[in-house]
């Protein structure tokens, strides 16, 4: 039997019986698996039982009394999520979401989710339940290799659960250099289909995002692994991170910055300028205020509305959009 396998059919089996099952009773019921004689098969199933407590179901031996026989259990306080009282419908929908976030190998809390999609699927025995359940155990035991991707999420999150500092090796954007530095890791988001890391860059200075797909190399710090390494800096808001918008990632200076936008203006595109854009009406056209601290940023979201949109100040962001159109131009030629 392959190994996922088991140790889902040992859980259900655990969790069926109304009393402590012996240990003899286990070996009759995995004859194949456990049902030698000799030490080989108690340390099988010792390893099966320290797999099955990893993916989160508490198994444990109860030695017994006059009133109830001694043997091996699943503390169902422990192990049940409280009764979500969900309708069928919303409960596929919450499995194929959580199916697709640990196929996608790309989830940085796959073992917390595949943890959860586990007790679901033993708890409510949803359509799809038994197949997600098992993707989550085979991704746990081992026998589907995670890609680069997943092994920088997984290190990253584990970094920010554990408040240790990381050590990235980062490929920028902006000064389109690669550079080594020192990372207190406060959270992790997603926006756009891309993930995000928001940190105290000790090579800055100052508070940071960095796009994930840049990050080349993550080291997390091995020393003293259950004290923390550092306390967010007061005031920090992983929400507020994640609405910052391109252009207010922390490069330069802030800049003051205005935007003229054709009439009619679209509720989306107004939108797009995130909620700490001011708008002003006078009837022929709408002037969008912001504050730029990532000018690159600003130019390029300006540029992607086409003729609907013309950025009129400060003059260096307006000569640089001048410069992309041109290049570009040159290029179609």
């Amino acid at each position: 039997m392959q190994k996922a396998q088991r140790l889902l059919d040992l859980a259900a089996f655990l969790l069926r019986a109304a009393e402590p099952i012996a240990w003899r009773e286990i070996q009759e019921q995995f004859a194949e698996d456990y049902g030698g004689s000799g030490e080989a098969a108690i340390r099988k199933f010792e390893r099966d039982k320290a797999e099955l407590l990893e993916l989160g179901i508490p198994v444990r031996y109860a030695a017994g009394d006059e009133d109830l026989a001694a043997g091996y259990l699943i503390d169902r306080d422990e192990f049940y999520l409280p009764d979500l009282k969900l309708p069928p419908a919303d409960l596929a929908l919450l499995y194929l979401a959580g199916s697709a976030a640990l196929a996608s190998g790309t989830f940085p809390y796959s073992r917390d989710l595949a943890h959860a999609m586990n007790k679901l699927s033993f708890a409510a025995r949803a359509p799809g339940a038994s197949e997600a359940a098992a993707l989550a155990t085979r991704q746990l035991s081992g026998e589907e290799v995670p890609g680069t991707a997943a092994v920088l999420l997984e290190d990253l999150s584990r970094a920010v659960a554990t408040r240790k500092r990381a050590h990235l090796v980062y490929a920028g954007a902006e000064r389109q250099a690669r550079t080594s530095r020192d990372v207190d890791p406060y959270g992790l988001f997603q926006k756009g289909g891309a993930w995000f890391l928001t940190g105290w860059c000790h090579l800055r200075k100052d508070l940071r995002t960095f796009h994930v797909g840049r990050i080349e190399a993550v080291t997390v710090n091995p020393a003293s692994p259950r004290s923390p390494d550092f306390t967010p800096r007061e005031g920090f808001s992983l929400a507020d991170a994640a609405t910052r918008e391109t252009w207010e990632f922390s490069v330069h200076p802030p800049l003051r910055c205005r935007v003229r936008l054709e009439p009619p203006t679209p509720a989306e595109v107004r939108a797009a300028f995130g909620p700490r854009a001011r708008f002003k009406d006078d009837g022929a056209a709408t002037v969008v205020e912001v504050d730029a601290t990532n000018g690159e940023g600003l130019v390029r979201h300006v540029l992607s509305l086409g003729d609907r949109a013309e950025l009129l100040a400060p003059k260096a962001l307006r000569d640089r959009a001048r410069e992309i159109l041109a290049a570009l131009a040159k290029g179609l030629a």
